[in-house]
This record gives C-alpha cells, sequence and structure tokens, in this order.
C-alpha cells in the first residue's frame, strides 16, 4: 500500500549528497531545505493526480509558506552563497531526481491523499516528528535576525539548579531553542551551548569563577577588565549593563588562539557580573575563525540575541 506520506524519506537519500561536504553547517543545511523541497514536490504530485483537490492543495501551501516559506528562502540564500554555481545546480538535480523516483507511483486512493493534505494543512514545525529537521528549519527560519527566535517564543530556560558544575550558582538563563547544549570541558564551564543544533560557529557560555580570599571585594570596572583578559585578548569596548538588578560590565572582545595547530581567533561578547563571592560570565562568541577573518558584521548579527540573553538571565539571590 503506498501513501504519499513516505516521500518525507527524501531525507535519507540526500544524506549521500550532504556527506560530500566537510562544512556540518552546509550538511545541515542540506538535509532541512532538501525536506522542505520534497514536501513541495508531495503537493504538486497530488494537485496533478486530483485537480478537484486544488483549492485544498492550495490552503496546505499557504500554511507551509508561513510556516516554513522564511527558513526555505534563508536556506537557498545560504546554500547558493556557501556553495559554488556546481555544487547548487547539483543538488537541485539531486533533490528533483530524489523526488521524481519516490513520487512516480501514483497514488493508490484518494482518502490517503486527503490524510496527506490534512497533515500538511495542520503541520507546524513543532510537530514534525524529526528533532533534526525540527531544529534545522527554526535555525534556518531566524538565519537572518537570530535574536528573533527568542522574541517569538521559541525559547527554553537553562537552571544551574543542581547541575553538577555549579555549587552554589543559582542562574536561570533564556536560551534559543535550536541550539544544541553541550558539556564544556573547561571547569569553570557550566553549560555550552552550539548554535544550528550543534552544527554552527557561534556558541553560548555560562561560565563561573570562584574569587579567591583577597579579591572578595573585587569590582567591576573599565581599570579591572584588562587584568581579567589574557594577554592574547585584545579588549576592543567596555559598556555597563545591568544582569537582574545587578550592576554588570559588558566587553567587547577578540582572542587569538590556536586551533588544529592553526592561528584562529575568537570574537566574542562578555556580561560579568560579581555575585557574593563568584565572578560570572555570561559569554556569546564567534569562532575559531582564520586570523585574517574580519568577524565585526558577525558580532553585529548576533549582539542582538546575546543581549536579549543576559538581560533576560534570573538571579536567586
Amino acid at each position: 500500500m503506498i501513501r504519499i506520506v513516505f516521500f518525507f524519506y527524501i531525507i535519507f537519500p540526500v544524506l549521500s549528497f550532504s556527506q560530500t561536504i566537510y562544512d556540518p553547517k552546509v550538511s545541515f543545511a542540506v538535509e532541512t531545505y532538501a525536506f522542505l523541497k520534497g514536501q513541495n514536490a508531495a503537493l504538486e504530485k497530488v494537485s496533478e493526480e486530483f485537480p478537484r483537490l486544488k483549492p485544498v492543495v492550495g490552503a496546505a501551501e499557504k500554511n507551509l509558506y508561513t510556516e516554513f516559506g522564511r527558513a526555505e528562502k534563508n536556506l537557498k540564500q545560504f546554500l547558493s552563497e556557501e556553495l559554488n554555481d556546481t555544487q547548487f545546480d547539483s543538488l537541485h538535480n539531486h533533490i528533483d531526481s530524489l523526488s521524481n523516483h519516490q513520487l512516480s507511483n501514483p497514488i493508490q486512493k484518494e482518502e490517503y491523499a486527503h490524510e496527506f493534505l490534512l497533515m500538511v494543512k495542520e503541520r507546524s514545525n513543532e510537530n514534525i516528528n524529526n528533532e533534526s529537521l525540527s531544529k534545522g528549519i527554526l535555525s534556518f527560519k531566524y538565519h537572518d535576525k537570530p535574536h528573533q527566535e527568542i522574541t517569538d517564543g521559541h525559547v527554553v530556560f537553562f537552571s544551574t539548579e543542581n547541575h553538577p558544575k555549579a555549587e552554589n550558582a543559582f542562574l536561570k538563563i533564556p536560551i534559543p531553542k535550536s541550539w544544541l547544549a553541550q558539556e564544556a570541558s573547561m571547569p569553570e564551564t557550566i553549560q555550552q551551548f552550539t548554535s544550528y543544533h550543534g552544527n554552527g560557529n557561534e556558541k553560548i557560555l555560562i561560565v563561573a569563577y570562584d574569587l579567591p580570599a583577597d579579591l572578595k571585594d573585587f569590582k567591576l570596572s573599565e581599570k579591572s577588565i584588562p587584568a581579567l583578559l589574557s594577554p592574547q585578548t585584545k579588549l576592543i569596548r567596555t559598556e555597563y549593563v545591568t544582569i537582574d538588578g545587578i550592576p554588570s560590565v559588558m566587553i567587547e572582545a577578540e582572542e587569538s588562539i590556536e586551533y588544529n595547530k592553526k592561528k584562529m581567533k575568537i570574537r566574542m561578547l562578555q556580561f560579568m557580573f560579581v555575585q557574593h563571592t563568584k565572578l560570572y560570565c555570561l559569554q556569546g562568541s564567534i569562532g575559531p575563525a582564520e586570523a585574517n577573518e574580519d568577524l565585526r558584521l558577525q558580532i553585529k548579527k548576533y549582539e542582538p540575541l546575546f543581549r536579549l540573553i543576559a538581560s533576560g538571565t534570573e538571579l536567586n539571590n
């Protein structure tokens, strides 16, 4: 019994194409884009085989555009920039070939088409039963303006309560839903999150340092900040902010590092505050990137998101 819904598994054959690309974010985009294109192809199939269902197909397409149109547009733009012309054309040919193959058999019953249309009409990112696809669509929907993921309500709250690396630290921090929580190697880093469901080059770090006894009266200021930075870190700007009523300092900095035996760099915004005997740092960063790469536009793009995270952080005083 052949039902139209089997087209969703177009994502698995397309993996063979994405595996020839070595950038994980691009591969993630390819798989997400293939799903959305396959969904569109299936609707065309229904419309061709059952012309009287065209009004219902139209309603389903309208819903898909509302839910996924921005993600598909951003995905197409992103892939056209990341892939060369030959690769981009090859990707479209590959997706079209898979769609034609998997949709080559006629839909056996009109009721199957009705079932599929009902599912698509009610479809949203929240009810896609595949976490990678769901997070991929969400990631690229907000690819152009990452902070809107939080302002549109796609947010989870990370709490340090009972976290093994957060003794006597009580924070509640808003995190975009599409970012992947990962364990960090640094003992001071309570938790880190990576964009594009772990495939991106942007990170959010939650860091807590125990202040030694001789620094119990330490105050954050423009004068005291440079002493906290490594010699490889260039301080770009400093700004006084408030986090849950506590006077805090935001800095923008760029750190030179060695990564995989190459000279690289990280651009970051750090939001720092002192509470009791701990120095906290909420860090949003871009990189590692090539040492000669200009990260100013990228950090500017993510600054509204990093500020939202800091301003939305709550402390248990």
